[in-house]
């Protein structure tokens, strides 16, 4: 079950000159839309003609795009030809952000970081994008402008980055002052792709083996293992200044998160089943965890740093990219992670094209929180014609498409905000382990064979699933799809059903091979019940985003890639309930947890904010933090592998300096 994942390949898109395309001739009847994103981030045909050109070459030869060049003359006064996406990439969200503010930048739309979105639109660098370049903000957003985002998005993770507020500083012509004014940036952008910061480890790395598999699993659900002495010198960390902040948020007020949530589950068992109350019991510990997360100030700058400079003399190292390869290598054995990248390891470390031997990694959001980032489509605020704004929208609603949002998470390797039934199909050939023949569609029907009574029952469709398990035991279930063609009143007997020499499932195939007809038995189907794969429901998702398939049915998975794990105490047993039953944790998994993580998990993560002013401590908090990278073991290691060198080179130079006075004496003689 290993997913088709391409996420280091280097294909070339439609690279613009540099200056940030700041003009753009139209001369040519063609209108353009220029577009810049992440590198890797977006489907590319890497040269093979069998395969769908890139994303972007699909957008410009779509049927909706030949619809929008039918329409612009009537609209704008100008008839275009065709349709051109100038494509470019950057490095990072900083370098856009620099590039926004001294103008070198023209771009229509852009894919940037939460905490930048929220940067940039509180700078007002960015229009909304559901008005008019022009468009009053009391005017109503129009968020039809972009139906499938609407229909399609997950509606809880859309929620996530629709509340992040960004604070603009307004002129108020009545008070004749500058304003602080709240923006939400559900008026300012497209959800792209999301996901959570972790840790990913090989739980049976070298240096683990007198730890014990089990105990290593345990102790990575906890950010605090980072500073635990008996993994020194197997980590590493991001040299990332945000990411590697909030690992040190985390640890430092370490005790309040735990206050947070103990007091949460408090009042979640006190609520019983009055469904309200749980849901502001979550609201008033999300509020807290959030704020204590986004911690910023000079004095918890302060503290942080102390935790960090701690955390410098048990890592191996700081790391940009290279973690996710080195964690594959042995290398290392514990990196701080996106979870993307660790689908990336993970997958990698099971192909034996790429490795020796199989290297059998997991993944941890650890029990007390972590960070839920998302990426997301911002518009600049750059001149631009009515034409391309529209065309814009229209480029983002060909990205929400499910269809073309498979091809993206199939790529990238990255989790879409879309669900839908493309995205479903992706997510379970990838993950469950019943094939896509046990999901039955509406033009099929499925029927029950009595062996005793030989009675033929047709089960219908929204019964199946939570049937299934009773036919099977009892009765001979098949698949059934008539051709249309057959008689009004026509009924499915044991004849059609069974060979009448051999009782074997009579398989009618059509021209072209199509099968009419399947026995329930000879599919792959898994139970919980029966197995020791675990349910996974991801109804939270996809919930609500479905064309064809079944909310709160076909939202069930049946994976190994999602199993929880005992807790255990400081002597390495398994905590017990009061019911004497081992507590198990679900804050560990491999590539499925990585790309959609429980309700529960998610519901403990918090979005990582800009810091606005506050930023300039943080930034001079890294900066000494980075002075010195390497930590204290691995300078002494480097000093006296330095020192043994050069005492070798010294000791060679005196051996060469003594043979040569030997030999010259020996001469003189």
């Amino acid at each position: 079950m290993k997913k088709s994942v391409k996420l280091l390949c280097l294909s070339p898109l439609l690279l613009v000159a540099a200056g940030g395309l700041t003009s753009c001739s139209q001369s040519d009847n063609t209108l353009y839309l220029r577009v810049i994103n992440s590198e890797d981030y977006i489907y590319l045909n890497e040269g093979d003609p069998e395969e769908l050109p890139d994303l972007t070459v699909q957008f410009e030869q779509s049927d909706a795009v030949k619809t929008f060049l039918e329409g612009c003359e009537a609209k704008y006064g100008k008839k275009y030809s065709d349709v051109k996406v100038i494509y470019d990439t950057s490095d990072t969200n900083e370098t856009l952000y620099s590039e926004l503010q001294t103008g070198k930048t023209n771009y229509d739309l852009m894919n940037v970081s939460d905490y930048m979105a929220q940067k940039i639109v509180s700078g007002k660098m960015a229009v909304p994008l559901y008005r008019h370049n022009g468009a009053s903000y009391s005017d109503a957003p129009d968020y039809d402008m972009i139906p499938n985002y609407q229909q399609y998005a997950s509606a809880d993770i859309k929620q996530r980055l629709d509340d992040i507020v960004a604070v603009q500083k307004i002129f108020n012509k009545e008070t004749k002052k500058v304003e602080p004014q709240d923006r939400l940036l559900k008026e300012y952008s497209v959800g792209y792709m999301w996901g959570t910061l972790g840790i990913l480890f090989n739980p049976t790395y070298g240096d683990f083996g007198n730890i014990g598999e089990e105990q290593v699993i345990n102790d990575m659900q906890d950010f605090g293992t980072l500073w635990n002495s008996k993994y020194k010198g197997t980590i590493s960390i991001k040299n990332s200044m945000r990411d590697t902040y909030a690992l040190g948020v985390m640890q430092t007020y370490r005790d309040d998160f735990k206050s947070y949530r103990d007091e949460y589950l408090q009042a979640v068992e006190d609520a019983g089943t009055d469904e309200e109350k749980i849901a502001q019991a979550l609201a008033t510990y999300q509020e807290k965890f959030a704020l204590k997360f986004n911690s910023s100030s000079q004095g918890d700058v302060e503290k942080v740093r102390k935790t960090l400079e701690a955390l410098k003399n048990n890592i191996f190292g700081l790391e940009v990219d290279s973690g996710k390869q080195d964690i594959i290598t042995k290398k290392i054995g514990v990196n701080l992670a996106w979870s993307g990248d660790a689908v990336y390891s993970m997958d990698q470390g099971e192909d034996l094209t790429q490795v020796t031997s199989e290297v059998e990694l997991y993944y941890s959001v650890p029990e007390l929180g972590s960070n839920l980032w998302f990426d997301t489509w911002i518009m600049p605020n750059c001149s631009r014609s009515d034409a391309q704004y529209d065309l814009a929208h229209l480029f983002l609603n060909f990205l929400c498409d499910p269809v073309n949002a498979a091809q993206n998470m199939n790529y990238t390797g990255y989790t879409s905000f879309i669900g839908g039934d493309s995205i479903l199909e992706l997510v379970r050939d990838w993950y469950d382990y019943r094939t896509e023949e046990i999901y039955v569609d509406e033009e099929y029907s499925v029927y029950s064979l009595n062996e005793t009574t030989h009675e033929v029952l047709e089960i219908g469709y929204d019964d199946f699933l939570a049937d299934r398990e009773a036919s099977r035991d009892n009765d001979k279930l098949y698949y059934y799809m008539p051709t249309g063609e057959e008689p009004e009143g026509y009924e499915v007997t044991e004849s059609d059903l069974l060979n009448e020499d051999t009782g074997a499932p009579v398989m009618i195939e059509e021209e072209g091979g199509t099968e009419r007809q399947k026995l329930y038995s000879d599919l792959t189907i898994v139970d919980a019940t029966d197995s020791e794969l675990e349910a996974v429901d991801l109804s939270y998702f996809f919930n609500n985003t479905l064309d064809e398939y079944v909310d709160n049915v076909d939202t069930i998975f049946y994976s190994d890639c999602y199993l929880p794990f005992n807790k255990l105490d400081e002597n390495g047993e398994a905590l017990l309930d009061s019911d004497n039953n081992p507590i198990q944790n679900i804050s560990v998994g491999r590539q499925f947890f990585c790309q959609y993580p429980n309700k529960e998990t998610l519901d403990r993560c918090a979005v990582m904010a800009d810091y606005g002013e506050n930023n300039q401590y943080v930034m001079k908090m890294w900066e000494n933090f980075k002075s010195n990278p390497l930590p204290t073991w691995a300078i002494v290691t480097f000093i006296t592998i330095l020192v043994i060198g050069l005492g070798f080179v010294a000791l060679l130079i005196v051996n060469s300096v003594l043979k040569k006075n030997i030999k010259n004496k020996r001469i003189k003689n």
